[in-house]
């Protein structure tokens, strides 16, 4: 297994065809989210200890796991930099994507009661200015933040009435640089970010 900053090559027996199991998978990382109607790409982050990571999965058209690309943050993988092997280990011996989702997750919370706290608390800036723009975007959009107000979800509607969820993880610099923006629709969404722009220009 080689864990690179931005990609991670895995090679793991046989995997779930088309959106097969992508509930499960759903239930078990609430935050990574489906980006194509194939069910071959998935975006997001996985949670442990009160902390999301950014992960992305490209499968195969095949959805054999042996072909898949596994990329994620530079934080993460330092963090499991010292479980490379054991990560090698539980790959192959799992059955499909949601299996090794369950062991990345458990591995995780292991490496992070291993590594000590890093934690630097966030500018009263950001927390004031997040507050004002969400308050400026209207609190009725906003269907969830966590208790560290780093992850936010958002509600939105389409011209067509449908509802969509944009997941955002924000960084202690916000607004300078832009959240992680994971949205739910079945087409690619970028945004274009300055460092006056606002959660009101995402959401627009």
């Amino acid at each position: 297994l080689r864990l690179a900053a931005r990609r991670i090559r895995t090679a793991a027996p046989g995997g779930r065809s088309g959106m097969e199991g992508a509930g499960t998978l759903l239930r078990q990382c609430p935050l990574l989210l489906p980006q194509n109607r194939e069910g071959t790409a998935y975006e997001g982050f996985v949670t442990a200890q009160g902390r999301d990571f950014h992960i992305r999965i490209l499968l195969p058209v095949d959805f054999q796991l042996q072909n898949a690309r596994i990329e994620c943050s530079w934080h993460l993988k330092k963090i499991l930099h010292g479980y490379r092997h054991i990560l090698k280990q539980r790959l192959h011996s799992c059955p499909d994507l949601v299996s090794f989702m369950v062991e990345l997750k458990t591995i995780l919370e292991i490496a992070l009661k291993n590594t000590p706290d890093q934690h630097i608390p966030w500018p009263p800036e950001y927390y004031s200015c997040l507050i004002r723009d969400l308050e400026i975007l209207g609190w009725n959009k906003v269907v969830y933040v966590d208790t560290g107000l780093t992850t936010i979800k958002l509600k939105a509607e389409d011209s067509s009435g449908r509802q969509h969820l944009i997941t955002l993880k924000l960084n202690a610099k916000y607004p300078a640089e832009p959240p992680d923006c994971i949205v739910d629709f079945p087409v690619q969404f970028t945004i274009s970010w300055m460092p006056q722009n606002s959660l009101i220009d995402i959401y627009n």
